[in-house]
């Protein structure tokens, strides 16, 4: 298996049916707050970027983002994640990176995301702080 990690553009069509399972995961997740529907209409205005665990046209899971404008500053949110169990761990710092890019050409100086205390250990690594479960990643100078 050589999983990579790809950014989709909002022509989300042909992934649809393979993301459904990843989506139910993340509709769950939300306890009310977003529909399947509406996590993907974020993504075909172009709200919310999809970057998808790939292996030739096999999906494997995904991380959702958001640019959020804060009054002082941008951060790259991580709004949802789902996937194989075991496959996100074979592409982490791939996918780390990749967002981390990202994030700084957008003009980001946070990275965030909440997430269960599962999250804890690998987020320390990633240089991400736990904050009440908010885990922030300050890109530049802190003040």
């Amino acid at each position: 298996m050589s999983l990579e990690v790809k950014l989709i553009g909002s022509d989300l069509t042909d992934l649809i049916h393979d993301l459904r399972r990843y989506l139910k995961k993340s509709e769950a997740w939300t306890r009310g707050r977003a529909s399947i529907d509406d996590i993907v209409r974020f993504l075909y205005m172009g709200q919310m970027h999809l970057w998808v665990v790939i292996d030739g046209s096999i999906v494997y899971g995904y991380v959702i983002t958001e640019i959020k404008q804060y009054p002082q500053c941008k951060a790259l949110v991580m709004q949802y994640c789902a996937g194989q169990p075991g496959a996100m761990a074979g592409i982490e710092d791939q996918m780390h990176d990749l967002l981390e890019q990202f994030a700084r050409s957008a003009g980001c100086k946070i990275m965030e995301f909440m997430g269960r205390t599962g999250w804890k250990k690998v987020a320390k690594s990633k240089g991400y702080e736990a904050r009440t479960m908010v885990y922030e990643k300050y890109l530049g100078d802190k003040s």
